[in-house]
């Protein structure tokens, strides 16, 4: 359970400068231009960066800047969704993976909060979990938070990420937490958003155990956690991935071998 402040983990500098695939980045994403965009992609792995690189230095940077341009009048609504269903799907099929999960110590599940609606961050980092040999799971976009507790409490996970991205939204953060803690005690939580990127004091309003900046702060934090294990839940541990409350018919069922 967290104590006190929680641990903000901080982005390292570093890596290939990918400051001149920028530009052609920017106009590949407005320009719906996949080829173009999948090719760029492709030269910043090739200069050595892995996905947490590429989502902080090159899509992100990008993707606010196409929303600034909407607040300003210079792209509509349907530019600002195309750039960035199209950067989402073209980085999922670049993004690699760390092998096979070797358990419920390997799981992360992430989530926005009730009233949230934008889940691209959450999907990049998910991105990332799963290069870094984590099983990432993604519930997406305005998840009740009895739905989430629910979930978590079914399947313990070693750590839940949620994303708030209102400020407003803080205390509902807070209350979740709680409410997760409730009922996974060893449970790590970490959050993060454009809520504590506008004000990282936000972080300890939370009652998180880690707060996280940037895809590259998840990224070093999972590698961090090589060689440890979480608590075991007091509900114990699932099998084979299926919820510890699915009726014993039913999960024979669909565990049976095909």
């Amino acid at each position: 359970m967290a104590t006190g402040r929680p641990r903000v983990v901080t982005s390292r500098k570093g890596g290939p400068d990918l400051g001149d695939l920028s530009g052609p980045f920017l106009l590949a994403l407005l320009g719906g231009d996949e080829a173009a965009v999948e090719g760029l992609v492709s030269r910043s792995r090739a200069l050595g960066a892995d996905t947490a690189l590429v989502v902080r230095d090159l899509v992100m940077p990008a993707l606010c800047e196409v929303g600034r341009m909407w607040t300003r009048g210079e792209a509509s609504i349907a530019e600002e969704h195309l750039a960035t269903s199209l950067a989402s799907r073209v980085l999922g099929r670049s993004s690699g993976s760390g092998g096979a999960p070797s358990g419920p110590d390997r799981r992360i599940v992430f989530a926005c909060l009730a009233g949230e609606f934008h889940d691209l961050g959450i999907r990049f980092l998910a991105d990332v979990a799963r290069e870094c040999g984590w099983d990432a799971e993604s519930l997406g976009a305005n998840v009740p938070r009895e739905a989430l507790v629910r979930f978590v409490q079914q399947r313990p996970p070693a750590a839940v990420a949620l994303s708030v991205s209102l400020a407003g939204h803080v205390p509902e953060a807070a209350q979740t937490i709680a409410e997760i803690r409730a009922v996974v005690p060893g449970v790590t939580i970490l959050v993060g958003g454009l809520a504590f990127r506008e004000d990282p004091e936000r972080f300890a309003l939370t009652g998180a155990d880690v707060g996280i900046t940037d895809a590259v702060t998840l990224r070093d934090w999972l590698r961090a956690q090589e060689g440890r294990r979480s608590a075991v839940s007091p509900n114990g541990s699932s099998v084979c991935g299926l919820p510890i409350a699915m009726p014993a018919s039913l999960r024979r069922r669909v565990a049976r071998s095909r």
